[in-house]
């Protein structure tokens, strides 16, 4: 029930609309989800982009932009690393891990484990939020595998051979 009533809120596109909902579903359903300040606004980025820390990164905003947006930190992106084995999955995430969701082995969403192994996570176009592993919207999945963090630097040199796969050109 609650995974469900996080679907329908987030589903709900005026975003300012979202701590009023939350509120009602907490009063419904017992919860620990709290939204958390965003140091950015929340149209600006996604999970995959919080969860790398590419979030209004100069470098990483130039390849975003090219080819009208085709090429991003997105399901792809996470597939690519994923096929690559290039991110070290554990039993079990600690603090700064990362978290994901997926259906039927499809990526959905990613998080990053904080302290007290609560997830921080941007729910789509949504705000952050801090909540349980399985405190989120039903379309994020039932499964859920932990991976070894990435530095910053690692990530985005990933994602620039992933953007050259892709037709990005470097000069």
């Amino acid at each position: 029930m609650l995974r469900d009533r996080l679907q329908k809120m987030t589903e709900v596109t005026d975003v300012s609309q979202h701590p009023a909902l939350l509120m009602q579903l907490t009063r419904d359903v017992k919860n620990s989800i709290r939204i958390l300040e965003s140091e950015y606004p929340i149209d600006k980025y996604t999970c995959v982009m919080h969860a790398f820390d590419f979030t209004e990164k100069p470098e990483y905003t130039k390849i975003a932009s090219f080819g009208l947006g085709r090429i991003f930190a997105g399901g792809t992106f996470m597939h690519w690393l994923l096929a690559r084995n290039y991110l070290a999955e554990v039993p079990q995430g600690n603090a700064g891990d990362l978290v994901f969701y997926f259906v039927n082995g499809q990526f959905k969403h990613v998080g990053i484990v904080g302290d007290r192994w609560r997830i921080i996570s941007k729910w789509g176009i949504g705000h952050l939020y801090e909540h349980e592993v399985l405190e989120v919207p039903s379309s994020y999945g039932d499964e859920v595998r932990f991976y070894c963090a990435l530095p910053y630097a690692n990530a985005y040199n990933y994602f620039v051979v992933f953007a050259e796969e892709n037709g990005m050109q470097f000069e």
